[in-house]
């Protein structure tokens, strides 16, 4: 259901010259001929309780021959404040295992690995030179390649060392950093309680939108893995349809695609696929998979 959700979202962008069907079959990756790569995440985090051994990576693809090498540059951002960016992996051929460990990280920026902490940031950028010499950097990439998930663009990457799930630390006011969608990413804050059932809890409202019919708030369950801190949200209603400038369609539902809450450094950040029913006749459409990201203030 989750790729006919993303193949929809073409027929509702405006002025789009080709169908659906066209854009099943020939996805806008396999068309590009250009020097850039691709990465297949296969391991998202850094598990604290491995932290000599777990990594973070996937596999690098290079979607022509025009690509001659690819680098990444990381840096760490630990209780607010970012390290510089250091170079952390390069390889020229492909397809390519890139796998980084805290070890690695460590080395690269001359810390010890006690250093690393749970609930640490690792931001990556990715630099691309083609056969020609030309360089593909996050800053010259085609926007459209930069912010579709489902092209797995290897420029701008983020992963965090897991620390265990903490109910009591997860509870609190949050500030919404990131909802993908225009009309939610004013900084709200919202509220995060305890649910009914263990590692349960319910984020009151972080999309600061109401139902129509009855004017309730739109309150969302999370389940959280104790020791991994990965997030599940069931599909459910999540906000005004409305909100986001469409008429005529039910609330918007989502549920999660991938994403962790660490509960020790109050951090939520999640990717959410989204769904929507015309009233009219019960037609369904997607917005596609979008971002979530609140931190606890």
């Amino acid at each position: 259901m989750k790729n006919i959700y993303k193949i929809l979202i073409v027929c509702l962008v405006a002025f789009t010259m080709t169908n659906c069907e066209d854009n099943e079959k020939f996805p806008l990756a396999e068309q590009q001929n250009g020097a850039f790569v691709l990465v297949d995440i296969e391991n998202p985090v850094i598990d604290v309780t491995a932290i000599e051994t777990s990594t973070y990576g996937g596999t690098l693809r290079a979607t022509s021959d025009l690509v001659a090498s690819h680098e990444f540059m990381v840096r760490r951002v630990s209780g607010g404040t970012a390290s510089e960016f250091v170079s952390i992996f390069m390889t020229d051929t492909f397809p390519a295992d890139f796998q980084i460990g805290a070890p690695e990280i460590a080395t690269a920026l001359g810390l010890d690995i006690t250093d690393i902490l749970p609930g640490d940031r690792f931001d990556f950028t990715g630099k691309t030179t083609s056969t020609d010499g030309t360089i593909v950097l996050q800053e010259n990439l085609q926007p459209d390649l930069l912010v579709e998930i489902g092209q797995r663009q290897a420029y701008s990457l983020q992963t965090f060392v897991s620390c265990p799930f903490v109910l009591e630390e997860a509870l609190g006011t949050y500030e919404l950093l990131d909802c993908g969608l225009t009309f939610c990413n004013g900084g709200n804050t919202f509220e995060i309680v305890a649910g009914e059932d263990p590692n349960t809890v319910i984020m009151q409202n972080p999309y600061n939108s109401f139902d129509p019919d009855t004017g309730e708030p739109f309150n969302i369950v999370m389940q959280v893995n104790p020791t991994s801190g990965e997030i599940i949200i069931e599909d459910q209603p999540a906000f005004d349809t409305a909100d986001t400038g469409n008429n005529g369609f039910n609330p918007t539902s989502i549920e999660t695609e991938s994403g962790f809450f660490f509960s020790c450094v109050g951090v939520i950040t999640t990717t959410v696929d989204t769904s929507i029913e015309r009233i009219s006749d019960g037609a369904r459409f997607t917005f596609g998979a979008r971002a979530f990201e609140a931190q606890k203030l």
